[in-house]
């Protein structure tokens, strides 16, 4: 049955009018109650800083396809110097490039962030006790506003040392989990060495005030595109085709990583009414367990955003970009609407 129009428009403005009379999904509200684990992370983070370590990583994701890949990595933390990882690349096992990360630095203030930004988003409490690698460890959760599991961590007794680490969909499906399967503390670790292709993490990261003046020029670098993600560390590289500006937006559980570069996607644009062109979607290499990725442009802007994240943290972040000039508050009327007369012209 069809309702009439008059009533259709007038359930609109009723939702416009007052858009906080409707139940928001536990994905769009920050978890209430106390955080009653919080210390407890921010001593593993400490640890991290303060310990050196090295040992055996075992690292599954979930892909756009729904399959799953797994990494052996092996990682060498150097207090105070940061930390190396190597691990193989490729489709089948043997058969891939072996690849060496070299000298990621310690990022104190951005664990920061991402701890304040994960007791914003969810509850972290301390849900039981159990073992990692042989050792004892807390088992802390970190909860949705409806009391589904976001995330789970396993954190060393004795050193704070986070063991293990998960992050789960709203089905409760695992999107991404590493976990030492060999772990040693203490010691001078050295070096990782050997034959592998070599890689390092963009080293020219961007101060507030170069950020200020990309603003200025134009770029749309919101320190929030949603509610749950926040700018956590920015980085630049100027390339043969042009600037490159790499952010990583962060729930607190997962980073999502953003790269924006002026221009437009080849082809014809469909279109929306914010300008932006049509977001594709994908894990871009067709192996289980890639990662996400959306692909779009908007404003003389390709955009690109991908990361071992639930999906719905990328739409987040596509949708905090697509259209600068479209507050989210209309977004969510529209987005609103849609469902009201989904259900009200069946």
């Amino acid at each position: 049955m069809r309702l009439p129009l008059v009533l259709l428009s007038l359930s609109l403005a009723v939702l416009v009018l007052l858009p906080s009379s409707a139940a928001a999904d536990a994905d769009e509200i920050p978890a209430p109650g106390e955080d009653d684990a919080m210390e407890l992370l921010r001593r593993a983070a400490e640890s991290v800083r303060e310990n050196s370590f090295h040992g055996v990583q075992l690292v599954t994701a979930r892909g756009a396809d729904g399959g799953t890949g797994t990494l052996t990595v092996d990682v060498v933390h150097r207090a105070g110097e940061g930390t190396d990882y190597r691990y193989t690349a490729g489709a089948r096992p043997g058969r891939g490039q072996e690849v060496l990360v070299g000298g990621t630095p310690p990022p104190m203030k951005a664990d920061e962030l991402l701890l304040d930004q994960l007791a914003d988003t969810y509850r972290v409490t301390r849900a039981g006790e159990g073992r990692m690698c042989g050792r004892q460890a807390a088992v802390l959760e970190a909860l949705r506003a409806d009391g589904t599991v976001a995330g789970r961590m396993w954190v060393d007794e004795d050193t704070g040392l986070p063991l293990r680490r998960e992050t789960r969909d709203a089905s409760g499906r695992i999107v991404h989990a590493s976990e030492f399967v060999q772990v040693s503390l203490g010691g001078a670790p050295t070096q990782l060495s050997g034959g592998a292709a070599r890689a390092r993490p963009w080293s020219d990261e961007l101060s507030p005030s170069e950020l200020a003046r990309l603003r200025e020029d134009g770029w749309h670098i919101p320190e929030r595109p949603a509610w749950n993600l926040r700018l956590i560390r920015a980085w630049a590289k100027d390339t043969d085709s042009g600037r490159v500006v790499h952010l990583a937006y962060s729930d607190g559980l997962s980073v999502v990583s953003l790269f924006a570069q002026r221009g437009r996607l080849p082809g014809g644009s469909e279109g929306t009414g914010a300008g932006a062109a049509k977001v594709v979607t994908g894990d871009g290499t067709g192996k289980s367990g890639a990662a996400q990725q959306r692909m779009w442009d908007s404003g003389g802007f390709v955009y690109t955003v991908m990361g071992q994240a639930p999906a719905g943290l990328l739409d987040a972040a596509a949708e905090g970009f697509s259209a600068a000039e479209a507050p989210l508050f209309w977004a969510r009327v529209l987005r609103g609407f849609g469902h009201l007369s989904a259900a009200v012209t069946d």
